[in-house]
């Protein structure tokens, strides 16, 4: 497997940084390409596919190791994301290349876009069964220790990581370095996700007669559609009218109520499928009025910054890192805890037609590219 380099034109730099990213695909690929883009520092990406998590967690760190080690130019900093093993990275690197190199003398730091420690598995993974899941976490915990700092997208990410430790070590039979907790902790911080938002807020929305209402998230378990759409299958029985637009992108073992959601909602759905380039994504969103998200598993949640940065009106979960987009006492009105209040939300926006979603639209402002990279650039210039 070819593994390239993707060189930043931006020369005015600082420093120099290497980009390691295993699963260059989807989310993890606006951020890597973002922060090429945006930072003044000069940043190199050595990247693998998206696909094949698992592999990527067992094998990136060798063909990383191979690729660092026959690189000619030195950086100042590695900065990788969370799907290679830090520890076998920095152990390959001594093992194989020059010890006075570079690349053993400079600091790496990891991103946390997920962990598998809390990152919600399918019901039918079969690590589960063969109770090999708390492998991939255990990658993850001694990327920590390796690493010389941590940062996760969202403080909710960090608290929730850091609060697991304690009794993910615990269920090990013995000599488990709870102790080095606080360690990570110490070394742990945030810098939330930049998102190219430049077009998103320029978009203008359309005002549905019939509003229209926004799926835009991955067809996957853990984004919840059963609840999301058992929502509209109500509505639709109750003669509330309303359309849907359902993008996103899909995958093989895609859950079935999306077919089934298909067969009920009917001529309700007005497109189906992932959309085939960012211009027709846009053009959804523009259609769209209402989003409403039901995720068990967001550490960020691109897909609804997305959704209200096009001007769409949220309806959110008061869990997980959404209370960090819109303040929670503010914008009372767009949270639910419960799935009776989530569809008693979408009945009401339906019937209201919401007409404040320009001024909650800005709130997410702060994710744009131009308005994160000072924090990033700074970040990491810090640890020279």
């Amino acid at each position: 497997m070819s593994i390239q380099i993707i060189k930043n034109q931006i020369y005015l730099y600082n420093m120099k940084i290497l980009l390691l990213e295993s699963f260059y695909g989807v989310s993890h690929k606006q951020w890597a390409d973002g922060f090429i883009a945006n930072s003044s520092h000069q940043v190199d990406l050595l990247y693998m596919p998206g696909r094949h998590w698992k592999w990527r967690m067992e094998h990136s760190a060798i063909h990383f190791a191979n690729e660092i080690i026959a690189i000619e130019q030195q950086y100042d900093l590695i900065l990788s994301t969370s799907f290679t093993n830090i520890a076998s990275l920095r152990g390959l690197l001594i093992a194989k290349g020059d010890r006075s190199a570079w690349y053993n003398n400079v600091p790496i730091n990891v991103f946390f876009h997920e962990n598998q420690i809390t990152y919600p598995w399918s019901e039918n993974d079969p690590d589960i069964v063969l109770k090999r899941d708390n492998h991939y976490g255990w990658i993850n915990y001694l990327s920590c220790l390796a690493a010389d700092r941590i940062i996760f997208n969202s403080s909710f990410h960090k608290e929730n990581f850091l609060g697991i430790l304690p009794s993910f070590l615990g269920q090990f039979p013995d000599e488990t370095p709870a102790k080095e907790i606080e360690r990570v902790r110490s070394k742990s911080f945030v810098l939330p996700i930049g998102v190219n938002m430049n077009n998103l807020l320029k978009l203008e929305q359309s005002k549905n007669i019939i509003p229209v209402i926004l799926w835009n998230h991955r067809w996957e378990y853990d984004k919840n559609p059963k609840d999301f759409f058992e929502a509209l299958f109500q509505l639709n029985e109750d003669g509330v009218k309303f359309e849907v637009i359902v993008a996103g992108q899909k995958y093989k073992r895609s859950p079935k109520i999306f077919e089934e959601a298909r067969s009920k909602l009917g001529q309700k759905i007005i497109h189906f499928g992932y959309a085939k380039s960012r211009t027709e994504y846009l053009q959804l969103l523009v259609k769209a009025d209402i989003m409403p998200v039901t995720s068990n598993q967001d550490f960020f949640g691109i897909s609804a910054v997305e959704g209200i940065a096009s001007g769409c009106y949220p309806i959110l979960p008061d869990r997980l890192a959404f209370p960090e987009h819109l303040d929670r006492a503010k914008y009372d009105d767009c949270y639910f805890s419960n799935t009776k209040e989530f569809g008693n939300k979408i009945r009401s926006a339906i019937n209201s037609h919401p007409n404040d979603t320009e001024i909650i639209r800005t709130q997410v402002e702060k994710y744009n590219w131009p308005n994160q990279i000072t924090a990033y650039d700074d970040f990491f210039k810090i640890q020279l």
